[in-house]
């Protein structure tokens, strides 16, 4: 028997590895593997998820490192991402309360290998049911002529995108279906009394094809609201505040944006000239009657006259809506734009200060700028507004003497009007043009007068004359 060393074995068993490896051979490559944070989710009826999930998944390489990983939602097409988490917004099908979501996710090495046995999640889902809301402290309110505009807010916890359908009523009227991405609707009431109203989006010129119905024209009106999503879920019923939809008495609107002391020289006047109108007071309690949205609200209401008087000074009022601070004239510019371009009458008569923020004004009311001069410019009250239009107008004089005086440059399609005896202080200097018209296919249509009439009254019966040759006279055509 022969017998080996204990070196003379250990040389040998080296010889034998060596013959069975080939030099510089490298072993196979490990797959990865991945774990999804969560291994289940065992959710029932309401408490399952919303359509927001965020998962979190990791994967380990023993012979190397994780380079990315590929998820998916069928085990078939894959996408690839670098994160390990992720937030996702799933879709619900149509007509579905409640759905399981596969999610699989699949880890890549540094070789280009790919886990074989991709992690899984079945994720649990169900519906949510959406909201919708009116802008309440936005809402009309009170009584209002013609035209109610309203803004509403709708969501939903499984995406916005998801709310397919948006629906309003007037009281027991029928529910009118409106696109769920217009959150400004204004509804402008058929004068008939038949309970319709035409329906406008945002700050569009035309309404939708079809009227809505059920509104009460001089009675408390109650507007509804409610939205649908994809899965065919109704949001709970809002409701709006009451209010009284008038319509217009006469084709003539006056607007107020001074104090009643001004409207109580003004109004003796309209009604001794034997016109009818409807009053508004824009410049009551610091402005709370305004529209909330000038744009679209005043334009409609304005839309529903052929003619109209607003007489207003240099205050500034401050918009709810907007924030913005301005003058009650350049809230109301676009809506007397389109109210004239469109052949309709329109007097003002306003003040400015020195001050007087005109980017809304010059272009809109045929007017340009201010006379703006160091000193004073006064009228007296032996002194007068003069016409330079003819003797038919009068010249009428203040009551009392008026300083700080501002008068106005004409636009380029306005003509001289009237023209002040202006007293110039302290080297005051600069023109007196402080009344201009503009004319609409040959025809007056635009009287403007950059100071206040009423201040014009030591001899009432000329101011009378001069508001019957504007508004019987110049407009009646």
């Amino acid at each position: 028997m022969r017998h080996f060393s204990y070196k003379a074995t250990l040389a040998f068993t080296i010889l034998v590895l060596a013959a069975a490896c080939k030099k510089g051979e490298l072993k196979p490559n490990i797959a990865p593997d991945t774990r999804i944070a969560i291994s289940q989710i065992n959710l029932q009826g309401e408490n399952r998820l919303n359509s927001v999930v965020r998962l979190n998944w990791f994967g380990t390489d023993r012979d190397g490192f994780v380079q990315g990983y590929e998820i998916s939602f069928d085990a078939q097409n894959w996408f690839y991402t670098e994160l390990v988490d992720s937030t996702f917004k799933f879709a619900l099908p149509a007509g579905v309360d409640t759905v399981d979501i596969d999610f699989y996710v699949r880890s890549i090495d540094d070789h280009g290998d790919k886990d074989p046995t991709p992690a899984f999640l079945r994720i649990p889902m169900r519906n949510s049911v959406p909201s919708a809301t009116f802008d309440t402290p936005n809402e009309p309110n009170g009584t209002v002529i013609s035209v109610a505009t309203y803004r509403w807010f709708a969501a939903d916890a499984d995406g916005d995108a998801t709310i397919v359908l948006a629906e309003m009523r007037w009281n027991d009227g029928a529910w009118y279906s409106i696109d769920p991405r217009q959150p400004l609707i204004s509804f402008v009431a058929d004068s008939t009394g038949n309970g319709n109203a035409k329906v406008f989006y945002g700050n569009a010129q035309n309404p939708l094809a079809t009227p809505i119905d059920g509104l009460k024209l001089n009675a408390n009106n109650t507007l509804y609201l409610r939205v649908r999503d994809i899965a065919g879920a109704y949001s709970d019923i809002d409701t709006s505040q009451p209010v009284i939809i008038q319509k217009p008495t006469s084709s003539f609107l006056v607007i107020s944006g001074q104090p009643t002391s001004v409207t109580q020289v003004y109004q003796p006047i309209l009604n001794n000239l034997g016109l009818t109108y409807d009053f508004l007071d824009y410049g009551a309690n610091g402005g709370a009657g305004q529209p909330k949205f000038w744009s679209p609200t005043f334009r409609l209401l304005l839309m529903q006259y052929k003619m109209a008087f607003v007489y207003a000074d240099a205050s500034l009022y401050t918009n709810v809506v907007t924030g913005q601070n301005a003058m009650l004239l350049s809230y109301m510019g676009q809506g007397i734009q389109q109210f004239t371009d469109a052949g309709r009458k329109i007097l003002i008569t306003t003040q400015f200060a020195n001050t007087s923020d005109m980017s809304a004004i010059r272009g809109i009311y045929p007017i340009e700028d201010l006379v703006l001069s160091t000193g004073q410019a006064r009228i007296s009250n032996d002194s007068a507004l003069v016409s330079v239009a003819g003797s038919n107008y009068p010249n009428v004089q203040p009551q009392n003497i008026l300083i700080g005086v501002i008068p106005i440059i004409k636009s380029a399609d306005a003509e001289d009007f009237y023209r002040a005896q202006l007293t110039k202080l302290s080297g005051w200097s600069g023109d007196n043009l402080m009344g201009v018209r503009r004319k609409y296919q040959g025809n007056i249509n635009h009287v403007f007068f950059g100071i206040g009439l009423y201040q014009f009254t030591k001899t009432p019966a000329n101011l009378q004359l001069l508001f019957e040759e504007i508004l019987v006279n110049d407009f009646n055509w």
